[in-house]
C-alpha cells in the first residue's frame, strides 16, 4: 500500500509484526512506538557542519501503523467530489449490509488517522518525497551507527523503567525533531529547539538564560564563545515568545556593541542543533556511568528499603508471585548495605517480613514440612503479639530456610529466604 508518488509503489520498507494493537486507543505500546520513532528520527537528524539543515527530516522517518479491522467503505471509497482513475479490472470486495469491508485502521506518525482496504494507497506526508538510495534501517542500526555510545544508550533506555531523567530525554527528543520538520519557519524552529533545551536541562521558569549558559558550560566545558551563543540564542527565543517572530536569527561574533554584517557567522539554529546533540550524549554517558556505579541506591537508607518492600507487597497490581519477584533489587541492596550504620525501625522490618511470608504462602507452592508451619506463624504475626514474639517467629522461619538447599528453591522462595537472612 506504500506509494512514493503517482503510481510508483515503494518496493521495500522496514516493518515489524506486533501482537494485536488497536491504534485508536490509549494502549501503552503506542507511547513506546512513538518514542522509538522519535529516537530513530533523532539518529538521522545529524546537522550539517556548515549549512542549516539536517541529514533527514522527521517526515522521512515516517511510521504507519495498521490494525486489521472491518472499515467503512465511506472512508475507503469516498465518492463525493472524486473520480476513480484506477484499473476497473481489479474489482474490490463487495461491502456487507452495513457497508463494511475487511481492511485496516491506521495511524500515521501518531498524528493522522486513516482507514484503508486491500488496493488502497498510502502516500507520504509531503507532496514529493525522495527515497534515499543509501539508507537501510537494518544496516544502519546494525553496522553504520555502531561506535556511538549515545545511540546505544538511547535504545537501551527504552528497555528500562521510566525515570524522571528518561522522561526528560524523550520529551527533549520529541521537541528537537519538531524543530527539524520540513517547511518550518525559522521562528517556530527556534522556539521548538529552545523547548527541547528546556526539557533536557530542566531549566527553571525564571533566569533561563543564565541557567542555560551554566548547564551547557557544565556539560561541555568552558568552550570559548559557547556562552555568547547561549545568550544570543535565548534572546532570540524571547523575541519569538514576546514578538511572534525571531527577526535576526544569526550568531554575531562578540566584542562589538553594534551588530555588523562582518560579525555574522552561521545561524543560531545551526549551532543549537549541534550543541543539543552533544548535550544529549554527555547526559546519557554520565547517567550510564552513575547507574553502573549504583550511585542512586547509595543515598537510600535500609529503613526506606523496608518501607518500599511493604509498599510493593501491599500493592493491588500483580499476582503474589510477581510481587515477591519485584523485591529482587531491594533485597540485593539490603544484602550489600546490611552492615552500614543506620537506624531501622523494627516495626517496619517486622511488617515487611510478615507481608513477604503472606505472599509466599499465597503462591500455593509445596513447602517442606518444617517450613510450612513456621511460614504460617510468621505471616499471621501482628503488632499486638509483641516484638519479641514476632522476632522469634522470624528466627524460626529463618532457621527452617537455612536448612533448605538454595539452588533447588523457586525464585519466590529464594527471595523470601534471602530477605529473612538480611533481617537476621
Amino acid at each position: 500500500m506504500l506509494f512514493a508518488q503517482d503510481d510508483l509503489r515503494v518496493r521495500s520498507a522496514s516493518y515489524a509484526i506486533l501482537p494485536p494493537l488497536e491504534v485508536h486507543s490509549g494502549d501503552r505500546r503506542l507511547v513506546e512506538l512513538a518514542r522509538l520513532r522519535d529516537i530513530v528520527a533523532y539518529f538521522y537528524s545529524a546537522p550539517h557542519e556548515v549549512f542549516e539543515q539536517v541529514f533527514l527530516a522527521p517526515e522521512e522517518i515516517s511510521l504507519a501503523l495498521f490494525t486489521p479491522s472491518r472499515v467503512s467503505v465511506f472512508l475507503t471509497r469516498p465518492s463525493y467530489h472524486t473520480q476513480s482513475v484506477a484499473d476497473t479490472s481489479n474489482q474490490k470486495e463487495e461491502p456487507d449490509p452495513f457497508h463494511y469491508v475487511p481492511g485496516y485502521n491506521g495511524l500515521y506518525n501518531f498524528r493522522h488517522a486513516f482507514w484503508v482496504e486491500p488496493g488502497s494507497r498510502v502516500y507520504g506526508p509531503k507532496p514529493h518525497m525522495g527515497l534515499n538510495i543509501s539508507q537501510d534501517l537494518s544496516i544502519d542500526l546494525g553496522y553504520r551507527m555502531t561506535g556511538r555510545p549515545d545511540f546505544d544508550l538511547l535504545l537501551a533506555l527504552m528497555e528500562k523503567p521510566d525515570t524522571p531523567m528518561s522522561l526528560r530525554i524523550y520529551s527533549a527528543l520529541h521537541w528537537f525533531n519538531a524543530a527539524n520538520e520540513n517547511g518550518l519557519d525559522k521562528s517556530r524552529a527556534l522556539l521548538s529547539l529552545a523547548v527541547a533545551f528546556e526539557a533536557l536541562l530542566r531549566l527553571p521558569e525564571f533566569a533561563k538564560t543564565d541557567r542555560l549558559v551554566d548547564a551547557i558550560s557544565l556539560l561541555l566545558g568552558r568552550t570559548e564563545r559557547l556562552d555568547d551563543w547561549a545568550k544570543q540564542f535565548y534572546a532570540a527565543r524571547s523575541r519569538v515568545a514576546h514578538e511572534g517572530e525571531v527577526g535576526d536569527q544569526y550568531f554575531y561574533a562578540p566584542g562589538n556593541r553594534r551588530k555588523q554584517a562582518s560579525d555574522i557567522f552561521g545561524s543560531l539554529i545551526l549551532y543549537g542543533r549541534q550543541v543539543f546533540q552533544i548535550c544529549v550524549s554527555t547526559l546519557l554517558v554520565g547517567s550510564d556511568l552513575a547507574q553502573r556505579a549504583n550511585l542512586h541506591e547509595k543515598f537510600i537508607t535500609n529503613n526506606e528499603r523496608y518501607q518500599k518492600m511493604c509498599e510493593l507487597l501491599q500493592a493491588k497490581e500483580g499476582t503474589p508471585s510477581e510481587r515477591l519477584l519485584s523485591l529482587e533489587a531491594i533485597v540485593r541492596a539490603l544484602e550489600r548495605y546490611r552492615f552500614v550504620a543506620s537506624y531501622t525501625d523494627i516495626g517496619v522490618l517486622l511488617a515487611a517480613s510478615s507481608l513477604a511470608c503472606g505472599m509466599l504462602a499465597a503462591c500455593d507452592q509445596s513447602l517442606p514440612q518444617d517450613v510450612a508451619p513456621a511460614l504460617t506463624q510468621c505471616a499471621s504475626s501482628k503488632r499486638g503479639d509483641g516484638e519479641l514474639q514476632r522476632l522469634a517467629a522470624v528466627e524460626s522461619l529463618n532457621i527452617a530456610f537455612r536448612k533448605m538447599e538454595l539452588p533447588v528453591m523457586s525464585a519466590e522462595r529464594e527471595w523470601s529466604a534471602t530477605s529473612l537472612t538480611s533481617y537476621g
